[in-house]
């Protein structure tokens, strides 16, 4: 049995303020860290949130300001760190999940299953504002087996077949929606047949309240532990046993 310490951080992040965004990050970082936490995992979008400024607030990837800050942290407290941003690959531009640890950058998973959303309530019609990936797949963490999708790429049943069908040990699912379908990501996890990381955010992305729920799901749809659903920041802490 491999125990890892984790903390899936919840916060409330500003929009279209990725250097206050960052500095927050590694702070909140930091304390996770003095708790005993050695993956450090937040939401989707936590560098600059839903934006109308895509192509100006996209970073590439390693070489980005963020994705350089985040480095630097990981390499000081000897941990891993996974975070979301916008992502620039030349025109194009990705809802993107990485990992950095001390050695710099270790995978990043760009989001699939866009989310479709005609009025672009908050900025939040993706499928208009951003280029999709090619779903999940296997990586290696640290020797673990992991995949990872993001928010509305768990709608769609095709992801959660291709997930199961690498068989992690792990999986890590970011979000950043108002309220998370708990019972439905009880039933996600037990589909893959994996323990799932769920974090979520909190405070207010543009016209949408975000309530929080950070949680851990066991590969059989049990709730681990969870963090408050009141939209107030917190650090979950747990030792994560695969």
């Amino acid at each position: 049995m491999t125990m890892i310490p984790i903390a899936l951080i919840q916060f409330d992040a500003v929009p279209e303020q990725p250097a206050r965004n960052v500095a927050k990050m590694t702070e909140l970082t930091h304390a996770a860290v003095a708790r005993g936490a050695h993956w450090v995992m937040f939401h989707e979008g936590t560098v600059c949130d839903y934006t109308p400024r895509v192509s100006e607030l996209a970073e590439p990837v390693p070489d980005g300001p963020s994705t350089r800050a985040m480095i630097a942290c990981a390499k000081e407290l000897g941990c891993v760190i996974s975070f979301g941003l916008t992502e620039a690959v030349g025109e194009r531009h990705h809802i993107s999940q990485l990992f950095v640890g001390p050695q710099g950058l270790l995978y990043r998973y760009r989001k699939t299953w866009l989310w479709r959303q005609a009025d672009d309530g908050g900025y939040r019609n993706e499928w208009a504002r951003y280029d999709p990936g090619t779903g999940p797949e296997l990586f290696e963490l640290e020797g673990v087996r992991a995949t990872c999708f993001i928010c509305a790429d768990g709608e769609a049943p095709r992801c959660i077949e291709r997930a199961a069908a690498v068989r992690p040990q792990v999986v890590f699912y970011p979000n950043n929606r108002g309220e998370l379908p708990f019972d439905l990501f009880a039933q996600r996890a037990k589909a893959i047949g994996a323990p799932m990381l769920v974090t979520n955010r909190t405070g207010q992305s543009w016209i949408h309240a975000c309530q929080g729920g950070c949680t851990v799901f066991s590969a059989q749809g049990e709730t681990l532990a969870k963090a408050n659903r009141e939209g107030r920041e917190e650090i979950l802490r747990f030792d994560l046993k695969l």
